[in-house]
């Protein structure tokens, strides 16, 4: 296990990186097992990885993994001079309680894999498994044996950044210790994941932005992108250079808890620049139960055999653009963008039934 030292020396790096990615999870700081019994242990073993990047001159890496839910982690053992590190299970197997006040803010297990350097730890990878994928069937205790591991191939910090390695783990449930009940495991987790699902949302354009001056005031200039907000996670759309009407057709996708099922999803139109901050335009807000009502109103409109109940419907907005800048409008800039919300109970009965 990663000493104490090492995980204090290196905490500005590793802070950086979870907040980069947005896999911090909310209400961590607080510890309920002072006044809470756990509801069911999550159990996670980190097997092996392979095929690692080689950081150092030797031509090798000097891996550990972190495991990391609800703001709690565990570190694996430092593997010297390995790109492909086995761990022993009494060094790499993890449990994790999960208490009735923490269900809301299930979000993503999260898998980081470092290597050990003595100034500064080097980044290697990460992944994150959500909540509804933590099974692929109906085994969901840790040591049935049709419970079979994952291997995965880890993720880059940047997106434009090389891919390098795999990660394999074995996910599972187990019985809180000294527990006088025995609840059933898929029932338990069912209950876990009934609370949020998954929002996808494609931008599409946006009009008649305002004409801002450029830095030279010898004309305008507009290079907008959208930021989309849900509860603490924030996605992005591409700049689109010098335009007033942008076209995006880029689609975002949310994991949404429980907790965030009653935040507005906030989209915001930003100008873009280079050397100074980026300017506010405008934005617009909309919430779940406007998805679902305008989804099952187009469902019924229809009417025909064309239409799945088996994956929800996109439906479509125009919203005028709020004012946030202090800067002049001349126009009445439109946002258009195509939304569907999908709970995490219908697609776990959608895999159930091979939909």
């Amino acid at each position: 296990m990663a000493s104490s030292n090492t995980a204090l020396k290196h905490r500005d790096s590793r802070t950086n990186t979870a907040q980069s990615s947005r896999t911090v999870t909310r209400g961590g700081n607080r510890d309920p097992s002072s006044v809470e019994t756990p509801v069911v242990v999550l159990r996670v073993q980190v097997l092996s990885c392979h095929d690692l990047k080689a950081k150092d001159r030797s031509g090798y890496s000097d891996p550990y993994a972190i495991v990391s839910i609800l703001g709690k982690q565990f570190y694996t053992p430092v593997c010297k001079r390995n790109l492909n590190p086995v761990y022993e299970p009494k060094d790499a197997t993890f449990d994790f309680p999960i208490y009735v006040s923490q269900v809301n803010m299930l979000g993503t297990l999260d898998f980081a894999v470092w290597d050990k350097d003595l100034v500064r730890d080097d980044f290697l990878g990460k992944y994150s498994l959500p909540v509804h994928q933590w099974f692929r069937g109906t085994a969901f205790a840790f040591n049935d044996r049709n419970n079979l591991p994952f291997s995965v191939r880890l993720a880059p910090l940047h997106p434009t950044k090389p891919v390098y390695g795999t990660i394999c783990f074995k996910v599972g449930l187990v019985h809180p210790p000294n527990s006088t009940s025995l609840p059933d495991f898929g029932r338990t987790y069912n209950a876990l994941i009934s609370h949020g699902g998954i929002v996808l949302l494609e931008i599409c354009c946006a009009k008649d932005l305002p004409k801002w001056p450029n830095m030279t005031h010898t004309g305008w200039d507009m290079d907008p992108f959208v930021e989309v907000s849900i509860g603490e996670e924030v996605k992005r759309t591409k700049v689109i250079q010098h335009s007033r009407d942008p076209v995006w057709d880029e689609q975002l996708l949310f994991h949404v808890r429980g907790a965030d099922l009653s935040h507005p999803i906030q989209l915001t139109v930003i100008d873009w620049d280079k050397i100074t901050s980026h300017d506010p335009v405008g934005k617009a807000e909309i919430n779940i139960t406007a998805i679902l009502e305008r989804a099952e109103k187009k469902k019924k409109e229809l009417n025909t055999g064309l239409y799945s109940v088996n994956f929800p419907s996109m439906v479509r907005f125009e919203c005028f653009l709020t004012k946030i800048s202090k800067r002049t409008w001349t126009s009445n800039p439109t946002l258009t963008f195509r939304a569907s919300y999908q709970s995490y109970v219908t697609l776990r009965k959608q895999v159930e039934q091979g939909a």
